[in-house]
């Protein structure tokens, strides 16, 4: 990412990287668009014991693999995208999964706050206690 102020392009490519990383399974493709010290928040950390506050690059990414470890065919969509201020931005984003024979999705904020135009905070807004929406299976290539 560039250090000058965020844009909606910023965003847009900010997101594709993380589409690409989920898509593929490995988080760690989008460890570039973190700063080293970023603080990670999300009441997903509830749901596996960690504390509600992660610290760095290398922890965030090491629970955002956990969170993954069980799903497969992910799908990462922007959905929406604002610029807060110059140095804050907004996405909200669809994550579409398989576990086991089901397609689910869940529906999620995020809040982004920049240093030296990396993410030095990353503040994801849901409710963990909500059940995810079924999506329709996909249709195959080529439909």
């Amino acid at each position: 990412m560039s250090s000058g102020p965020i844009t909606p392009a910023t965003i847009d490519d900010q997101e594709e990287a993380f589409a690409g990383a989920f898509r593929s399974g490995d988080i760690s493709r989008a460890g570039r668009l973190y700063h080293r010290d970023v603080v990670y928040l999300s009441p997903t950390t509830r749901l596996f014991g960690w504390p509600r506050r992660i610290e760095g690059r290398a922890r965030a990414l090491e629970f955002i693999e956990l969170t993954i470890s069980g799903v497969t065919n992910i799908d990462y969509v922007l959905d929406e995208r604002a610029v807060i201020s110059g140095d804050s931005a907004y996405a909200r984003i669809l994550f579409d999964f398989d576990v086991g024979d089901r397609r689910l999705r869940s529906v999620y904020v995020v809040v982004y706050r920049y240093r030296e135009g990396l993410i030095a905070r990353q503040e994801l807004y849901y409710d963990p206690d909500d059940r995810l929406d079924e999506v329709p299976e996909r249709p195959p290539p080529g439909r």
